[in-house]
């Protein structure tokens, strides 16, 4: 049995994410078996080829490989969600991803499995990230944040001191959270946007400063038909 943080690694995804988290993991050393894509595709890097559609992952042991999830999202995060429930309910491992180049704090910092941390990011004093959180390229989630399961904190986006993000939110690239605001569950921060005041859940909130333009519903959220 290989310890987890050894055993090789399997992508799920093969878009433009998936060749992120596999340029990601060979500059740290990471040994990738392959991706898995519902159709054949390119390999995502020099050694990383195709393996075949997700069904294939059923062939393994789940002692034996771990996996990462390849699927970013630009609004729902519905789909990096259901991956990760389908697959830890079936016993498998998803490896956390560090870019070499992040700044992660040695104060109090917990991370939840599966968590995504792109170049450049920073991730402050006291942060609490769930499970199968990312946190994009040059994203900041300062000291006392609390980021909730499946989130999104897309490229550039700041979540300022002791804000506390719910599950399933996405944070859009650019936007700004200022400090020790609430957002709640399955929300969604177009991006750009700088939030002032709390979010209720399932709401759309756009503009500078943030207004709610939209109440979404979890058929939005699982039909990716989240406008932003």
């Amino acid at each position: 049995m290989n310890a987890v943080g050894q055993s090789p690694l399997i992508i799920l995804g093969g878009g433009g994410h998936a060749r992120v988290l596999a340029d990601c993991l060979q500059m740290g050393g990471r040994k990738v078996s392959g991706f898995t894509a519902p159709q054949a595709s390119p390999d995502l890097a020099p050694g990383i080829r195709w393996l075949g559609r997700d069904a294939l992952l059923g062939r393994y042991e789940p002692a034996a490989i771990e996996l990462v999830i390849g699927i970013g999202s630009t609004a729902s995060t519905h789909r990096r969600r259901r991956l990760f429930q389908q697959w830890t309910e079936r016993g498998h491992q998803f490896a956390t991803v560090r870019h070499p180049s992040i700044v992660v704090s040695g104060l109090d910092v917990d991370l939840g499995h599966g968590c995504q941390l792109l170049a450049g990011c920073l991730i402050g004093p006291g942060v609490r990230l769930g499970d199968n959180v990312l946190v994009n390229s040059r994203a900041v989630v300062e000291h006392d944040c609390r980021v909730g399961n499946h989130s999104h904190i897309a490229t550039g986006a700041i979540l300022c001191g002791s804000c506390d993000i719910g599950a399933r939110v996405h944070v859009g690239a650019g936007a700004t959270v200022l400090q020790g605001v609430k957002i709640g569950n399955g929300a969604v921060i177009a991006a750009g946007t700088v939030v002032t005041g709390d979010v209720e859940p399932l709401t759309l909130v756009a503009g500078v400063p943030g207004r709610p333009k939209k109440a979404l519903n979890e058929q939005d959220l699982e039909g990716h038909q989240c406008p932003t």
